[in-house]
């Protein structure tokens, strides 16, 4: 079994998105993109070196991976060669990602 950790920073992230997504969207578009997310995290324990390699981030070894579904959203990992896979940050896609604070 993989093991998974969430950063704190990363479930700061999550309870941002479906606040703005409610007030937005409406409630059922972003229960929608949490249910996406959690299918996103499984696909990825099973296959966690699926995202792109992130050079330009630090720390080293950061890879993105789009949330099924809602395409602009990403969430930034680190899958160790252990088997886990650490969450780091899931945000909207469209920023400066090198400015992106990962290391939390």
């Amino acid at each position: 079994m993989t093991a998974v950790l969430k950063r704190p920073q990363f479930l700061l992230d999550l309870a941002e998105e479906l606040t703005y997504l409610n007030e937005k969207a409406g409630a059922n578009v972003a229960a929608r993109w949490y249910d996406a997310l959690m299918a996103t995290i499984e696909e990825l324990k099973h296959q966690p070196f699926l995202g792109r390699e992130r050079d330009e981030l630090t720390p080293k070894n950061v890879r993105t991976w789009r949330v099924k579904g809602f395409p602009r959203w990403l969430i930034f990992y680190q899958a160790r060669e252990d088997g886990a896979l650490i969450f780091l940050r899931v945000r909207y896609g469209t920023m400066n990602l090198p400015m992106l604070e990962l290391e939390s």
